[in-house]
């Protein structure tokens, strides 16, 4: 659990959705005249709300609280700091005043996590760092999609969005009986949202729940899509291309390796943020964390390269065979090591 406090308007929710990568939807919003809380959510926001409504109705939120601690151990929550200033000559306030404050030693005592914000600065003020608790294992796994007409013929394409052969479905099958995949028992799912990357997750995973990572689309090719160098060796404008060494050369109407790089490194940062929230969902449970992507050759390189500079491979060397692909250790949010399946 994560206790976010503050004053008001400093900046507690805006931290939190940006720390956590929080979307609107994810937010639970406490009101005044109401006495529950939707524990479907992430975040609850305006907890000084809820101990308001539970004064009004004579009901102590510390009791709340504790009957619902297993609802609350993945949660973010987010209170207004009420206990400063002249004691209210109000009753009801000052009986709210207290009742905040009871519930507010009660949460920070089962808060992992116990966070001050002032004019948007975070100032830790607890931290499991300083508990003795099992780190739980943290993984992200990418996974190239199986064989299509253009692996066979060997055409440029990436943005064509081809589905896998038979065959190459039936690859996929055997590299899943073969148990080549790593066991995962909970994960966050996600594809690049082309045919033949979610044709291999269907045959990999069955139909379950994902979701689309624009960025791990493959390199669009523009003009050169669906032709191979055979059919393209004697235009000048692709010797030019595959000569330049530089990565800003671009096909007609498509996009320059560097700004496939650039793009890719984009969505590898944006899954990583993911990734962090399936952390924070399971680290009071022991259990592993891990993101499965299932993407394409090119993608997957970009990201090797871009986390594992010191082994100076090339971009060709990187890309996994059809169906296969790298298992990444997360630490603190960095890759720090790999393995090949």
């Amino acid at each position: 659990m994560d206790l976010i406090f503050g004053g008001v308007y400093q900046g507690k929710l805006e931290y939190v959705k940006e720390h956590f990568n929080i979307k609107e939807e994810e937010i639970f919003y406490c009101h005044k005249d109401t006495i529950e809380i939707d524990f479907s959510k992430k975040v609850i926001y305006g907890f000084e709300q809820f101990t308001y409504a539970c004064t009004k109705q004579e009901r102590e939120a510390k009791d709340y609280l504790k009957k619902n601690l297993s609802k609350l151990k993945d949660k973010i929550i987010i209170c207004t700091d009420i206990s400063q200033g002249v004691v209210p000559m109000d009753k009801v306030v000052r009986g709210w005043r207290e009742m905040n404050g009871r519930a507010m030693i009660y949460l920070s005592g089962e808060a992992d996590y116990v966070t001050r914000v002032f004019c948007g600065i975070p100032q830790v003020v607890k931290s499991v760092k300083h508990v003795n608790h099992k780190k739980s294992e943290s993984y992200i796994h990418l996974i190239r999609h199986g064989t299509t007409e253009g692996n066979i013929k060997r055409w440029y394409y990436g943005s064509t969005d081809l589905p896998l052969l038979e065959e190459g479905k039936a690859m996929i099958a055997s590299l899943k009986e073969g148990n080549i995949y790593p066991e995962i028992v909970e994960a966050d799912f996600y594809t690049s949202g082309l045919i033949r990357t979610e044709e291999t997750f269907n045959v990999i995973f069955g139909d379950i729940d994902h979701e689309i990572l624009e960025d791990f689309k493959e390199m669009s090719f523009g003009d050169f899509e669906k032709h191979s160098y055979e059919d393209l060796k004697d235009i000048p404008h692709y010797q030019k291309w595959i000569s330049d060494k530089t990565g800003h050369t671009s096909p007609p109407n498509g996009e320059s390796p560097q700004d496939f790089r650039v793009r890719v490194s984009r969505g590898f940062n944006h899954l990583i943020a993911l990734h962090k929230l399936k952390e924070f969902s399971v680290r009071h449970s022991g259990k592993e964390a891990h993101s499965v992507v299932v993407c394409h050759g090119g993608v997957i390189s970009a990201v090797m390269m871009e986390c594992f500079p010191a082994e100076d491979k090339n971009f060709y060397t990187w890309i996994p065979e059809p169906g296969h692909g790298y298992t990444l250790k997360i630490e603190e949010g960095k890759p720090v090591s790999y393995d090949t399946f």
